[in-house]
């Protein structure tokens, strides 16, 4: 089995950004305890600012893959704007805020809860969305650079998501998601196989070829080789090989399995004959193949030869 590489490169253009916004949240916010409006307000500020970590911050019991949804906010490619409470309701250590805000060119109405803790008053995980996307290749999504499985739930902030196949750079296509709180999006990816990926998967595969024609005592399973040295003599000490020409890969029209074909490769055997001398012998193949399936699991494309 041989892997191919991902390179994730990362934006980081909002950063100044969204420390100065943090900034002027600590001059603006009053100095006595946050009430609930004031941790609603604070949430929607940050959700505003592009801020994903200070926003998570403000959930009470962030869940465990808060780091993950702070990332996949940084690539959001829509964020709320001109957010509004409408009102906050509160009753003995739980509030609700209503609120609106513009997503994406639309107008929303949405609401979440806030929870009184030991620490203050935080915001309700309700306030999260949920996205399910699928893909027709490979086993996981991308939200920028945080890969998830597809087919299952991920929270996420509020916002507009573009989602992507995952590896990206091997895999290509996309769809878009909007999240909002309490709500799950669905997303379906029409995944296609990029060039970049067959370069990739040529490598992997001539990397493991050229592990296959290593110097052997035996002739190399797995690695589309025969080589007849029975035909002239009557034990084997060992086999060198040239590689001539690597076999060439193509995916299926699916993407689940390759051949790799055209491949020449030249042995030499080396033993005892029959007539009990040490002799030596070469063949050569001129349709030297490999074939196998092709899997895209996580952030990884693996090549399984068979």
């Amino acid at each position: 089995m041989r892997r191919g590489a991902v390179i994730g490169i990362a934006a980081g253009a909002v950063v100044a950004v969204a420390a100065g916004a943090a900034l002027w949240w600590l001059l603006a916010r009053p100095t006595g305890p946050a009430g609930p409006e004031d941790v609603a307000r604070d949430f929607l500020a940050a959700l505003e600012a592009g801020d994903g970590a200070r926003a998570t911050e403000l959930v009470v019991d962030p869940p465990a893959d808060a780091a993950d949804i702070a990332i996949a906010y940084d690539a959001a490619t829509a964020t709320i704007g001109d957010a509004a409470i409408e009102s906050v309701t509160a009753d003995d250590g739980a509030a609700r805020a209503e609120v609106s805000f513009q997503l994406a060119g639309e107008s929303v109405d949405a609401a979440f809860g806030l929870v009184e803790t030991p620490d203050g008053w935080r915001i309700d995980p309700d306030a999260l969305g949920a996205l399910v996307a699928t893909t027709t290749i490979g086993d996981s999504i991308a939200v920028g650079d945080v890969v998830v499985p597809a087919g299952e739930p991920f929270p996420l902030l509020p916002a507009q998501y573009a989602v992507a196949p995952a590896p990206r750079g091997l895999l290509e296509g996309e769809a878009t998601a909007v999240v909002l709180p309490g709500a799950t999006a669905d997303a379906v990816v029409e995944a296609s196989v990029s060039p970049q990926a067959i370069e990739h998967a040529q490598a992997q595969l001539e990397e493991y070829a050229r592990a296959c024609a290593e110097p052997a005592d035996t002739v190399p399973a797995n690695c589309g080789l025969r080589v007849p040295w029975a035909a002239d003599l009557a034990t084997l000490d060992s086999i060198a090989f040239r590689i001539e020409r690597m076999p060439q890969l193509a995916l299926s029209p699916d993407a689940t399995a390759f051949d790799a074909t055209g491949g020449v490769i030249v042995a030499t055997a080396t033993g005892t004959a029959r007539d009990g001398a040490t002799a030596s012998f070469t063949y050569r193949a001129d349709d030297w193949a490999l074939r196998g399936t092709v899997s895209f699991e996580g952030d990884e494309m693996v090549l399984a030869v068979g």
